[in-house]
């Protein structure tokens, strides 16, 4: 008898241990590897707010995580014809987006964000499909990639500054 209780005291003081250095682990965003910081968790709510304005084909909203200072390359180095900033993502991109397509689902896979001071990234995969009208008739696209968003601080906000 003193066994099976000295047994099951061994038991709860094992679980009562591993929950306590469990719990005092460091907190993660949900469904990743990554800590769950105030300034990750700032980033996490930015890309959260590009994810659903993509979906909701919300320009404004968009255009709300957006830096004034935005700049792409579209990965290319070797040529700057595909280079474009702020405005010609506002005039040109963003109205494509409210005007030609119909519907939008995203799912993110948040792999990786980096804080350096007042600049930050995020990698991530994603799935995107698109319900889009192109002259007068409608199609789907699926695209799976990985992404890098990059971002600014700027008047205490967290800001897309490339990558789109």
């Amino acid at each position: 008898m003193k066994n099976s209780v000295r047994r099951r005291l061994h038991i709860a003081f094992a679980i009562l241990t591993t929950a306590t250095v469990w719990a005092c682990g460091p907190k993660m965003i949900e469904d990743t590897q990554i800590e769950a910081t105030d300034i990750n968790m700032e980033i996490y709510q930015v890309i959260q707010q590009y994810r659903r304005a993509m979906e909701e084909r919300d320009v404004a909203a968009l255009n709300a995580v957006v830096s004034r200072e935005y700049f792409d390359n579209q990965a290319t180095t070797d040529t700057n014809q595909d280079d474009y900033g702020y405005d010609k993502l506002k005039e040109q991109m963003m109205p494509v987006l409210r005007d030609n397509i119909k519907k939008v689902r995203m799912d993110l896979r948040l792999m990786e964000i980096g804080v350096r001071g007042e600049r930050a990234h995020a990698s991530f995969e994603y799935v995107a499909r698109f319900l889009f009208t192109e002259g007068g008739k409608d199609g789907w696209i699926t695209k799976n990639d990985f992404n890098r968003l990059e971002f600014v601080k700027e008047d205490g906000n967290w800001r897309i500054i490339s990558g789109l």
